[in-house]
């Protein structure tokens, strides 16, 4: 099983008259190894984008997010999330994925029933994007599946998802970028 933490980040996007910070972030633990890109060492790396001018700025991406806020980067991260998916379990036995956010919103709308009153299309590039994923891993793959996790809270992987989110957000350089267990030392002092 594969195990992702998701989080987007949307700086200043209560305000009007300051353009929003969009950032993604995405944690991955993969066979009780954690990995992520970009920030390396013995034991995790971490996955972080940018959100310009309402694009997401990560590889073979092109999503558009029409408006920079809280709920379109965390689509973006749970789009981020399907296409890494990928990446990881070729040639690889794998029999499924769970992907572990802190937006119900972005949750219920991709694997939910909730039906979209904003943001339509970003919801259906992000649906089209996890059938596709499905559809790539195959019979041998079960299912990709998506759990709420309370945001700001005691899990670890969440809260690095959001301090990704929040380097990209603010296109942190990477050699400035913490490692997980970087991240985590910092966290007890």
């Amino acid at each position: 099983m594969i195990e992702i933490y998701v989080d987007g980040s949307a700086i200043n996007n209560e305000n009007p008259n300051i353009p929003s910070l969009g950032g993604v972030g995405v944690c991955i633990i993969y066979n009780g190894n954690k990995e992520s890109w970009r920030v390396e060492d013995s034991k995790v790396t971490g996955y972080y984008y940018t959100v310009t001018n309402d694009m997401l700025e990560a590889p073979v991406s092109g999503l558009n997010l029409g408006k920079t806020t809280n709920n379109t980067t965390e689509l973006a991260a749970i789009y981020m999330a399907l296409k890494l998916t990928r990446g990881l379990v070729t040639n690889k036995r794998v029999e499924s994925a769970v992907i572990y956010g802190d937006s119900q919103y972005a949750g219920n709308l991709v694997f939910g029933n909730w039906k979209p009153k904003e943001n339509k299309e970003l919801v259906a590039k992000v649906k089209a994007e996890r059938e596709n994923t499905e559809a790539y891993l195959g019979k041998a793959f079960e299912t990709v599946t998506w759990e709420y996790v309370k945001a700001h809270a005691d899990n670890d992987y969440n809260n690095y998802a959001d301090y990704l989110a929040k380097s990209g957000a603010y296109k942190t350089p990477e050699e400035q970028v913490l490692s997980f267990n970087e991240w985590l030392s910092s966290e007890q002092i």
